[in-house]
Parts: C-alpha cells; structure tokens; sequence
C-alpha cells in the first residue's frame, strides 16, 4: 500500500510537471529581464505549499498574482545588482545554496526529498535567497554613508530609551501582498493562519516585503508607532490579534506576537526547546495515532531530565520523525502555542493534525525572560534592522517606479 501511494503520488507530481511545463512562454520583462510562465508556476508552487502544507496544486492559479508580484521585485533587485557587478549571481550562489541547506536542518537528503515532493528545480528554491544577498549588497552600496551615519542615530535612541517612561509594547510581524485581485489569497492565507500553520514561516515564503527576510519580523513599537490604520481605528492589541487591512496597492496582514503591559516581559517571550514528533495517521482513526505514539514515548520520557533520549527513540521508530524547535513561545504557531501552554516538562501534548500526519510536543526546556542586559552590540544590530527596513521598503520603491515592466502575454489560469 505504501508503495502504491509512492508511485501515485511520483506519477502526479510527474503529470503537474510536464502539464506546467508545456508550452513555456515569457510573461513579463522587467528592465528586459524575462519572467516566464515556468518561474511563476514553480514560484507559486512554494506558496501554495507554505500555505495549504501539501502538493495538492489544483487551485495554483490562486497564487499566480502573488507570484509575479515578488518575481518582478526579484528582477528589479537582480537589474540593481548587475549594475555593480556583472557576476553577482555568481557571487552569493554559495551563501544561499548554505541559507537553503540550513532550512532543512543541514541535510542534503532532506533537501533533495523536499525537491522531489515539489517537482521544482532548486534553483528556483535558490532565488529568493540570492535575491535577498543581492538586495544587502545594492543597499550597502547605495546608502553607504547613510548606513554609518545610523550609527549615531541608533546610539542617540539607545539613550532616549533609557529616558523614557514605561508604556505598553508590541512586537509584531507582517505579511505583504499585493492588492490586486488577491481577495482569494488573503482569504487563503487567513485559513492557512487558523488552521495552524506559523506566521512566521509564511511570511518568509509569501509576504512581498523586504520584511520577509527577517521572516515578516518589523520589531517592537509603541502605539504611536503602529500602522496608522490601527491607530486611527483606536483598536486595542492583544498578543496572538491578527489583523489585515489594505493601504495604497497592497494588503498588509499584521500579528501581534507578543506585548508588554508597561514595559514588562509577557510570558510568550518564555524561550522553549520543544521535541517535535511527526506520526502518520493513514487509514486509523486520529486518536487511535495518537495514543500509538503517546505508549512509544511513555517509558523513554518516564522520569527523564532531558530530551536527550528521543534521538534514540528516532533511530528505534522510523515512522515516525523527530525535530527539535528553540524558539520563543511567541514565534511558535498560535496552535502548537495552545498545547504547549499548560503541559509540564517531559511530558507529550495533545496532538495537532495536518492532512496525512499528527504532532505531538514534548517541552523540553522552558527558560523565562529575564531584565534585559543585552549588549550596546546587540541593541544596535535589532536597530539598525529596523533602518534597513525603512530604507529598503523606500528605495525598492523608487526603483519599482523607475523599472521598465513589459506584459508580454498574459498567464492562463
């Protein structure tokens, strides 16, 4: 039986790709670089996975707005880049091939898996990566005296910080799409949200903002410096609020992921190591899955100071996988963030499900936040994050604006 749906699903991924791949045509030049019909198809492909969790492309077209969308800004960064060096490319190709390894935990066996599943070719997982190393290379030279006169700037706030009194505090992410006809992505990116998947990750494969490279991460403001369309409404943020509204030509959607009641620490800024285990349900009831896998883990965690033993249990049981997450609790999914919440130490949570598979989490490690004592280094890097965000959204701007953007043909869907 497992065979057959190996074989099943190969041959599909087989047939979407030959079907896609008929016929390929360039779509669109942006300063007489092409974009064809393959680049927006394979582009959104990883949307639509990073969206829905699955291969299931039949409703791809939804995605193809998006898609050009953050394949015209690649292009017009890539025309930016050519200009101070005509091997660019070249260049970052190494740093990036290390970015995407890393993504899939340093393991080319998982990466070449993740290909397969996909039917993309890598470089097309490649580009986002290369075009992101290209962006910071275009920027440092664009804005470099700018960029050292941050320096100042930043130590004057560090100074004003301390100054000033105690207020409430949101660290939020976003994610950007384009405005135009994208009502069905944004209706898909809200389910994909209540289903579970994680804000972050989302953002870092979807969201058209320069943002996206600190996966959708914009920092922690006051009220005052929030979007203006929160501001204006007078709508009252809580940690875990997901809101979306439209500005000028895009759609921004806008998580809270964790407030500071007077400037003090929530508890979702508590950092967690959590033991991540993967089971399949095929065709037994969820429950019956779940209580399978809680009977393997029981012994191994029974009275254990550590998780060091689920490497063991991987090796042992290899249905099942096993991830380790460091993560604050506010970066997790608002899903996983529900089960975790209550649980003690080395003991399994309820499961979450997604399509063929469960998750169930083990908290490993639990660590609250402490009174900052961060270094003068460390609080320049988180501010000078939040200038290369300013100046990049402005400056992609002007270039998007001065790009020479043909429509060859349009995309059938």
């Amino acid at each position: 039986m497992k065979l057959l749906i190996i074989i099943n699903i190969i041959f599909y991924n087989i047939f979407l790709n030959n079907a896609f791949s008929s016929e390929n045509f360039v779509v669109t030049t942006v300063n007489k670089i092409p974009i064809t019909k393959n680049d927006i198809v394979n582009r959104a492909k990883l949307i639509s996975f990073s969206i829905k969790k699955n291969t299931d492309f039949k409703t791809l077209q939804n995605y193809y707005n998006q898609s050009l969308d953050s394949l015209i800004n690649d292009k017009i960064i890539l025309s930016a880049g050519l200009k101070i060096n005509n091997n660019i490319i070249e260049m970052v190709t190494p740093k990036a091939n290390q970015i995407l390894l890393n993504e899939f935990d340093n393991s080319k066996d998982k990466l070449i898996k993740f290909i397969n599943y996909l039917s993309i070719p890598k470089a097309k997982l490649l580009e986002k990566y290369e075009s992101q190393l290209v962006w910071g290379i275009v920027l440092k030279n664009k804005f470099k005296d700018q960029l050292l006169k941050l320096d100042n700037i930043v130590e004057n706030e560090i100074e004003d910080r301390k100054n000033r009194k105690t207020e409430d505090l949101y660290d939020l992410a976003e994610i950007v799409i384009s405005r135009n006809n994208n009502q069905n992505l944004l209706n898909q990116i809200k389910s994909a949200l209540k289903s579970g998947v994680n804000f972050l990750d989302l953002a870092k494969q979807v969201s058209i903002s320069s943002s996206a490279k600190f996966n959708g991460k914009v920092g922690w403001k006051n009220y005052q410096n929030l979007p203006n369309y929160i501001r204006l409404k007078k709508i009252n943020l809580n940690e875990g609020d997901i809101i979306s509204f439209p500005t000028k030509d895009k759609i921004k959607i806008i998580k809270v992921l964790a407030k500071r009641l007077d400037g003090k620490f929530s508890e979702n800024e508590t950092s967690v190591i959590l033991g991540q285990i993967k089971f399949p349900i095929n065709f037994q009831k969820k429950d019956v899955a779940y209580n399978k896998i809680k009977y393997a883990l029981k012994d191994l965690l029974a009275n254990k100071r550590s998780c060091k033993n689920l490497n063991k249990f991987k090796k042992q049981n290899t249905n099942y996988s096993v991830n380790i997450i460091k993560s604050r609790i506010a970066d997790i999914s608002t899903k996983i963030q529900k089960v975790i919440k209550n649980i003690e130490l080395y003991r399994i949570s309820q499961p979450i499900f997604f399509g063929n598979f469960g998750y169930t989490f083990i908290k490993c490690d639990a660590k609250k936040p402490r009174k900052e004592k961060k270094s003068i280094l460390e609080l320049k890097n988180k501010m000078m994050q939040k200038h290369y965000l300013i100046i990049s959204e402005r400056y992609l701007k002007r270039l998007h604006k001065e790009a020479i953007i043909s429509h060859k043909k349009k995309l059938n869907k």
